[in-house]
């Protein structure tokens, strides 16, 4: 199937409706290390890994124009210093290295039908009773140029990975929502008695995994080697 996507062309639109499957789940900012002698070439490095500023000043650049995008108008030079987007770019960069190496110690893969699948499953594709419409999916697939759809089927199959490593990482800590959390949620939140306990245990599990990947993220990222040649108001000398 994928063979098949790559020989098609033309069209940007799936790429942009896509564009939600590739963000990752992971979404943590910080960055850790010191201040050193500039490599030539490199804005950091983690592990060992090298960060170069031809992909922090993409990276940079993809952030302006998102928010450029987001913001209309109202985005302006003050308005992205005021964002930090500099910072974020490295942090995003070195967030992406340090989860990378995880995925790989671990040897968690991805296989080219999981991508597919998980390809189709956009609204895009799907007939007015919600199933895949194989037709649909030929007619806008067929004209995307093939160098797009590598990289939809790239970003597609990067979020799977993190999706899975976080599944994994959970699954390990067994988190858990007691009857008294849910009690002491109701009254703190002043719930109403009608509200389901389902819904007030889904709550409360998100909010404590949301809270236990932030801390295993900052200790993965505290046990890292990260250097940083880039101070946060640009490109240190």
């Amino acid at each position: 199937m994928l063979r098949f996507l790559r020989k098609k062309k033309n069209l940007k639109r799936v790429y942009w409706i896509l564009a939600i499957l590739i963000i990752p789940s992971f979404i943590w900012w910080g960055v850790g290390g010191s201040i050193g002698r500039q490599e030539r070439g490199l804005v950091a490095k983690v592990n060992r890994t090298p960060i170069t500023k031809r992909d922090y000043y993409t990276t940079l650049e993809r952030l302006n124009r998102n928010y450029r995008v987001l913001l209309g108008d109202k985005f302006s030079e003050e308005m992205a210093k005021k964002l930090n987007l500099e910072k974020k770019a490295l942090d995003m960069l070195i967030r992406e290295k340090l989860l990378s190496q995880e995925i790989r110690r671990q040897k968690i893969r991805v296989k080219d039908s999981e991508v597919s699948t998980q390809i189709k499953r956009d609204p895009t594709f799907l007939d007015k009773e919600g199933k895949f419409d194989a037709e649909k999916f030929r007619r806008i697939v067929e004209r995307i140029p093939a160098n797009e759809l590598r990289q939809v089927e790239e970003e597609v199959k990067k979020s799977l990975l993190l999706q899975k490593l976080e599944e994994r990482v959970l699954s390990s800590l067994n988190i858990e929502v007691t009857d008294k959390e849910i009690t002491d949620y109701r009254k703190a939140n002043k719930v109403e008695k009608k509200v389901d306990e389902k819904i007030i245990r889904q709550i409360l599990l998100f909010q404590k995994s949301q809270k236990a990947l932030d801390e295993w993220y900052k200790n993965l990222k505290a046990e890292a080697k990260i250097k940083v040649w880039l101070s946060e108001e640009g490109e240190g000398g």
